[in-house]
């Protein structure tokens, strides 16, 4: 069984890069672009492996990111995981996305499970 995860990848200062998956909402940030989409990946392997091992289907406790993020997706710059120095996962078919930073009112710290709020 084949999954999909696309993923939207922005750089949210000079510093740190995020990674967010739009089928299921999970982040993740980084120093790197590739490392953020690597950090995420690692999150998606884990829990598909105890999902797995539990009769679960793979990621069901998470709900899709908010429209706004898959909104970012679909004007984004399409970029492949080798171009990352990511490999593909088992069990997976991902792919990504690289915006511009987005508008503090799209900024993914504000914006998770469809609810804004502060950090």
């Amino acid at each position: 069984m084949e999954c999909r995860l696309r993923l939207v990848v922005f750089q949210e200062d000079e510093e740190r890069w995020m990674a967010r998956g739009l089928e299921h909402d999970l982040a993740a940030e980084a120093a790197t672009a590739g490392d953020a989409v690597r950090a995420l990946l690692n999150l998606v392997e884990a829990h598909t492996a105890f999902d797995i091992r539990h009769d679960h289907t793979p990621l069901e406790a998470f709900q899709a990111a908010p429209r706004k993020c898959w909104n970012l997706y679909t004007s984004g710059t399409p970029v492949s995981l080798p171009d990352l120095g990511v490999s593909q996962p088992k069990r997976w078919y991902i792919t990504a996305a690289l915006v511009e930073r987005p508008l503090k009112e799209l900024d993914f710290r504000y914006c998770y499970a469809g609810h804004n709020f502060r950090v």
